[in-house]
């Protein structure tokens, strides 16, 4: 940043106006007790006077320019502000230009920015803030101005010296009429004659703010890399990044301070690019270099359709590029070798608040993430570089999706998309070994887990975790891997939150346009509906879908779960007593198995987790086991297979 000029302009005993400066309208008086004397030129709404002006024409005339200086409030008023005001890119004969006034506003203490163009020597008005949000001025307090114009952009900001300088533009307003270069400037006027003791002191002119930014080296596709630069005037309030053109991003935790800035971020892909780097709250501030990024040959990609990965059941659409869930629960695990892992997701049409996961590898501790490009798993240290372990079990589990916005339609959702592992150079996966069974349980919102964790919290994402809902927790119990397939809000005729439809019309679609496959069928499918039907009729509902899943899945037993408060209870036993096998369903009764003084919501209706997790699983596998078979059958190769990594 150049400094055009910077002064203390009301010296004791000057008696003038310091050099460089023009008297350009009224009689701007300088001295001890300065600018003092009777002031007669009016501000008033009607007039618009000229008031007392003087004009920094000692400097050449600039376009884009930032002016600041100090000045004692004498007084205030819940009416009057007797204040100095700033002039920008005003011609040395004062008759085109911006003047920056600050009022009252009606409310002692509370004063607002006022912008006015000169044109042909009138004044037209062109903006007003509101108050000046959270400050309360006072007489007899010292404060700085400091006004900016960059292009059409004129951004104020006012403050008393007692606190620290706000980081941001306190007000913004475009305008285009004056576009020619000019002078900065000083404006005063009371709105009737008078004196006031007002010392205008450490004026500063200069161009707006500058960054520069140093061309990144050593960059590796996909790695972290560190960008750096430097500053001049005040500190940026926030930095935004874009990469080749595109849209700008916040940058998170940028280290800013001192004159220089660095941050982190993940280098894009090989080859040459440039990067631009914005003040978070003056878009005009901004820097760029071009440099370039390295091939990552330190690193193997795993597709999401590796015949490594186990996806839990009826849940994900899995294809070479993505493996796209919408439910919470729905999970997958792997084998891997090596020293790094990093998960990959599109986050390209990611709704906010964003998806949340649980993940974790071999001995460590569940860890919570929410979907994002890319997530590094951190290996733990008991089984990192140890040679006894050639391969470490990564296990991820969507914890939840926010019931707020869409999760089934095209376009914008909180679906999850994985595409794929990101693992260390020479790194191979293998395939975890299924659990004996599969298991399938449709339903609502004590199905996804809504609630778990309480009500405290703002927002879903934080209120909901599928992994304590008692739907999930039945998997362990029962030995079998589980798909876990609840939506809040859903029914046998009412439609899901997230534009999800009734149950009926959505069972059989993963999502919309995209078919769920039962070729490999569960071993039991669980069906935990109606408490969200209410009073209406839902026979002929759950009897269509019953045959649906009788008809997807033949030979396999559908358990109904009787709803927890009683609700369609009725309706549900008539549409097994008309469904088209009903020998193959059966009714389960779970009078009794939510007990809300072990946790529940204020509605009575959605468990806490720990009450799912030691009250409730147990009770409802106790009660679905034997539709098991009373034994646990093995899937083909299953016991030659577990026989055999026994011998290895």
């Amino acid at each position: 940043m150049t400094i055009y000029y910077a002064s203390a302009f009301d010296s004791a005993g000057i008696g003038s106006l310091p050099s460089g400066w023009a008297n350009a309208a009224g009689t701007w008086q300088v001295g001890t007790t300065a600018p003092t004397g009777t002031h007669s030129h009016s501000f008033g709404s009607a007039g618009h006077g000229d008031g007392d002006v003087a004009i920094l024409t000692g400097v050449s005339a600039v376009a884009d320019m930032q002016l600041s200086f100090s000045q004692n409030i004498p007084g205030l008023t819940a009416t009057a502000a007797p204040m100095i005001g700033a002039l920008l890119r005003m011609d040395a004969a004062y008759q085109n230009g911006y003047a920056i006034l600050v009022d009252q506003t009606g409310t002692l203490g509370a004063l607002r920015f006022l912008v006015f163009r000169r044109s042909g020597g009138g004044y037209g008005f062109v903006g007003s803030s509101g108050p000046i949000a959270g400050i309360t001025f006072a007489a007899s307090d010292t404060v700085t101005l400091r006004a900016q114009i960059v292009g059409s952009t004129i951004s104020l900001k006012l403050w008393p010296t007692r606190i620290a300088e706000p980081a941001a533009w306190q007000y913004s307003v475009s305008d285009g009429g004056i576009t020619a270069p000019g002078y900065a400037g000083l404006y005063y006027a009371l709105d009737t004659a008078g004196s006031a003791a007002m010392g205008v002191c450490d004026v500063v002119l200069s161009d707006p703010p500058a960054l520069t930014v140093t061309a990144p080296s050593g960059a590796v596709a996909g790695a972290a890399m560190t960008v750096s630069g430097a500053y001049a005037g005040q500190d940026p309030s926030g930095l935004n990044l874009a990469f080749d053109g595109g849209a700008y991003a916040a940058v998170s935790s940028p280290a800013i301070g001192g004159g220089s800035f660095s941050f982190s971020t993940t280098a894009p892909s090989a080859g040459s690019h440039t990067l631009a780097v914005q003040e978070a709250n003056d878009s005009s501030v901004t820097a760029g270099a071009s440099f370039a990024v390295g091939s990552a040959p330190t690193y193997v990609a795993i597709a999401p359709n590796d015949a490594a990965m186990l996806y839990s059941p009826l849940g994900w659409n899995v294809t070479g590029t993505a493996a796209t869930s919408a439910n919470a629960g729905a999970a997958f695990r792997v084998l891997f070798s090596g020293a790094s892992c990093m998960l990959g997701f599109d986050v390209s049409a990611m709704v906010s608040p964003a998806s949340q996961l649980w993940w974790r590898i071999d001995t460590g501790a569940w860890t919570q993430a929410s979907v994002a490009a890319t997530i590094t798993c951190a290996i733990p240290a008991a089984t990192a570089g140890n040679a006894d372990v050639p391969f470490h079990l990564l296990e991820v589990v969507v914890k939840s999706i926010t019931e707020t916005q869409n999760r089934w339609n095209a376009g914008a959702s909180g679906r999850v998309v994985f595409t794929g592992l990101t693992l260390a150079a020479g790194a191979t996966v293998a395939a975890p070994h299924a659990a004996p069974l599969r298991l399938a349980v449709f339903g609502d919102s004590l199905v996804e887990g809504v609630r778990t964790l309480g009500e405290a919290a703002t927002l879903d994402t934080d209120r909901n975790d599928a992994t304590l809902g008692w739907a999930y927790r039945l998997g362990a119990l029962l030995g079998a891997e589980a798909g876990v397939i609840g939506f809040g809000g859903q029914g046998l005729l009412a439609g899901g939150s997230g534009n999800v439809p009734a149950l009926g019309g959505s069972y059989a679609s993963l999502y919309a346009g995209v078919a769920r496959s039962f070729a490999v069928a569960p071993d039991l499918l669980v069906l935990a509906t109606g408490t969200n039907d209410g009073l209406a009729d839902t026979v002929a509902a759950a009897t269509g879908l019953l045959n649906g899943l009788i008809a997807a899945c033949p030979g396999k037993p559908v358990a109904v779960l009787r709803p927890f408060n009683g609700a369609q209870a009725a309706n549900l036993l008539a549409a097994i007593a008309a469904c088209s096998a009903p020998a193959a369903c059966h009714w389960v009764d779970t009078s009794g198995v939510f007990d809300p003084a072990l946790g529940a919501d204020s509605l009575g209706l959605h468990p806490s987790g720990p009450n799912n997790q030691a009250a409730i699983a147990p009770q409802i596998a106790a009660l679905l086991r034997p539709l098991l078979g009373g034994g646990i059958a093995s899937p083909p190769g299953f016991r030659a297979g577990f026989r055999q990594s026994l011998l290895a």
